[in-house]
Formats: structure tokens, sequence, C-alpha cells
């Protein structure tokens, strides 16, 4: 018979929360997750939110087209005018030095006095010339007198040759005669009609009659040799007439400028003598007598920039300016440039005359030259403010058809202030942006936007 055992019973009175403690805590477990969720929420959402708006608004501005302000260029007027600094000068200035030693004796003008061509500024004494001028005088009468000897050595010479000639032929006559006697007389000898005796004689004779030619050829050769010898000397003695002549010219020529005499008319700007003074001859020393001006036409030197070079041509009108003459425009001529440019300036210079018959305008004055210049291309003229200077040189930013950005290089010309001449790389009509940011970029999508 088998013995039923029971199981062992739990003790529930000995181990475990109970039931009712138990629930207590998973329900506060339950409400402490909820509110860290509930934080988490409050905390994280908004800043999801914030990060979203940002990244919208990131895309937005990537998606929209910037908007620039914007100008067009505006073509300057065929004609300008364009003022610079220049020096007025006479246009004939002389400064006169002596032309011989000597002592000033006499002194007729001073600085401001105005004088003509040819009239006497001064006298210069030269005691030393003079007496050059003497020894030269008599020198020359010397050399007269030994030309006329010459000349009556030659006439005498040439009548000796003359009559040696004469001789010469007489002496040929008698030759012939003695020569056709012998010949007869040989003959008759001959033939035994006169003695040999009278035959001998006729050929002695003869031979006397052919040496007397000889003796009658030498003496012309002679007569030959002394005239070519007078004519020498005759030539030396016209050469040292000359030669006397030519220098009793200078010494009065020299004589001559002791008169100093204004070479044009002007007026007198330096004066550097007085009675009395010793000065020397020639522009060597640094002491010249006068300075002379002619002050009627002032020729005005301008250093024209290179930009307008090439527009400044010979017979353009222009205006001279002084500030000493408020109010007065004088007007002249461009008469003549360099046709190059300076090397280290890179300007050429010009001369103006400018008429000043009415003495207003006084030589070395400083003044302005205004030129009316009829430009050679089209210049363009914008705002200073679209310029962009720098690493890459001058540049503008223009806005192309395509409403785009292009950057083109460009060569400034005059400033104008608010505006500026664009000489080169800009065309009429080109939509360039003022005051360009640095964030704009070569083919960046832009809507203009004109002020």
């Amino acid at each position: 018979m088998s013995a039923t055992v029971d199981a062992p019973q739990p003790d529930m009175s000995s181990s475990g929360p109970p039931p009712q403690q138990g629930k207590r805590r998973t329900l506060t477990l339950v409400v402490a997750a909820a509110a860290l969720l509930m934080l988490l929420a409050i905390g994280i959402i908004p800043r999801i939110r914030r990060r979203q708006a940002a990244l919208d608004q990131v895309s937005a501005a990537q998606n929209r087209i910037a908007t620039v302000s914007a100008v067009r260029a505006q073509t300057a007027a065929p004609t300008s005018e364009l003022t610079l600094p220049a020096n007025a000068l006479a246009v004939s200035v002389a400064s006169i030095y002596a032309r011989s030693n000597g002592y000033i004796r006499e002194r007729y003008v001073d600085i401001g006095s105005k004088v003509k061509a040819g009239q006497l500024l001064a006298v210069i004494e030269t005691p030393e010339l003079d007496q050059e001028l003497e020894q030269g005088t008599a020198n020359l009468a010397q050399a007269k007198a030994a030309r006329e000897q010459s000349r009556a050595g030659l006439a005498e010479a040439q009548a000796a040759l003359s009559q040696a000639r004469a001789n010469l032929r007489e002496a040929e006559s008698n030759e012939e005669i003695s020569r056709i006697t012998n010949t007869r007389w040989q003959v008759l000898v001959a033939k035994g009609v006169i003695p040999k005796q009278s035959g001998d004689e006729r050929r002695t004779d003869f031979d006397a009659r052919r040496a007397a030619v000889a003796a009658a050829q030498a003496a012309v050769e002679t007569g030959q040799a002394t005239v070519s010898v007078q004519q020498a000397n005759l030539v030396a003695a016209e050469a040292a007439v000359e030669a006397q002549q030519a220098n009793v010219r200078r010494l009065e020529h020299l004589r001559a400028f002791e008169r100093v005499v204004a070479p044009f008319d002007g007026v007198i700007t330096e004066r550097k003598i007085e009675k009395g003074d010793l000065i020397t001859a020639g522009s060597g020393s640094d002491r010249n007598l006068f300075s002379i001006a002619q002050p009627d036409v002032l020729r005005v030197q301008v250093n024209v920039p290179q930009t307008y070079s090439v527009d400044i041509t010979p017979g353009d009108v222009t205006d001279l300016i002084v500030q000493e003459r408020p109010g007065e425009i004088f007007s002249g001529r461009v008469i003549r440039t360099a046709d190059a440019l300076d090397t280290l300036a890179r300007t050429l210079l010009t001369e103006i005359y400018v008429e000043n018959k009415s003495g207003r305008l006084l030589p070395g004055m400083y003044s302005q030259v205004r030129f009316h210049i009829r430009r050679s291309h089209l210049i363009e003229i914008v705002p200073t403010d679209t310029l962009i200077i720098d690493s890459q040189g001058m540049r503008l930013a223009t806005v192309t058809s395509g409403k785009t950005i292009h950057f083109v290089q460009v060569e400034a010309g005059r400033d104008l202030g608010a505006n500026i001449e664009i000489t080169n790389g800009l065309h009429p009509g080109d939509i360039v942006v003022s005051n360009p940011s640095d964030s704009l970029e070569e083919g960046q999508q832009v809507e203009a936007e004109f002020r």
C-alpha cells in the first residue's frame, strides 16, 4: 500500500515584498520614465526645430538670386578739358657776352629797358686789340710791297725770256744760212772750183752757228725756269697778302664788337656790368654782360601725360590761366610737340605760343594751360566706388546680358572725383556693380538694381 506524501509549501511570510508594494514601485518607475521622456522632448525638440529652420534658411539663401546695386557706364563727350601746370617763357631769350677783352667805357641800358634790334647797349675799350690791328695793318702793307716786288721780278724774268727766245730764233736763222752755205761750198771744193781752205772756213762757221743755237736754247730754258720761280714767288706773295688781309678783317670785326648792340627787340632782364669793369671775351666765363628777352610772344611748355599725348596736335587752341590775373583767359595755340615721350615721366613735351603784346604776362610766371581735347577713341565714365583694385590689378564687376557676374580688366584715365574715366576695357552701356562685395564670384547669378 502506498503512502501519499504532500509537497512542502513555500513560506510566504518570510521572503519577497508584498504584492501591493511591488505595484507601487513599478508605477513610480513608469512615472519617472515618462517625466524623463517629457524633459528630453522639451529640450531636444526645439533644438531640432531650430536646426531645421537654419537648414531651411541656408537652403533658401543658396537658391536665392542675389541683388546688386548697379549703374550703366556713360560714354564721355567727344571733347574734354584738360588743365595742366606750365612754365611761361619769352619766345626769344639771349645772354650777351663780350667778344673782345677790355674795359667797359660806357653803359647805356639797365634792367627793364626796352630796346630795339641794333640799339647800342654798351661800349668796350680794347687797347690791346687796337695795337694788334695797327700791327696787322702794317704787316698787310709789307705783304703788298713784297707782292709788287714779286710782280716786278716776274715781269723782268718774262722780258729776259722773250729776249732769249728772240736770240734763239736769230741763232737758228744764222745756223740755217751757214748750213746752206757750207753745203754749197763743200760741193765746189769737191769740184776744185774753190780752195779747200775756204771750204774748211765755211764748215767751221757752220759749227759755230750751231753752237750758238744750243747756247740760245739753254738761255731760253734758263729764262723759263726764272719765270717759273718768279711766278711761284708772286703766288706766295699773293697768299701772304690774303692772309694779312684776313687777319686785318678779323681784327676789324673784333673791334666792331666794342659796340655791344641788342640782337632783337626786347627787354633787358639782367645786367652784370658797370662802367670801368674789366671783362673777358667768350661765353666760357660765367659773367655775361646782359640778358635780353622778347616778351611779345610767350613760349609755354607743358608736359602732357601719355594718356592724352595722341590727342594733342599742332594748331590746337588752348587757354592760359594765371592766378595773378583773376578772371582773365589768354588764348594760345599749340606750335609743336617733341613727338616722343619722356622715358621716365611718360609725358609729351608740348610748346604753346601765347600773344603778349599787352604785357599782361611776365616771362617766368607759373601758369596753367587748359586744353580742349577731341578724343581719338571713346571713353566711358563710371562712379569711383565701382572700381576694384587688388592683386589682380584694376577691375570692374559687370553684369552680363545673362544676369551673371563678369570681371573685366580696365585702364583708368582722369579721376573726376565721384567719377572716373575708363580708357580701355569697358563698352558703352555696360552694367557695372556699385560697391562690389568680396563674396561676388565670376559667373554668379545676380539681379541688377539700378540706383
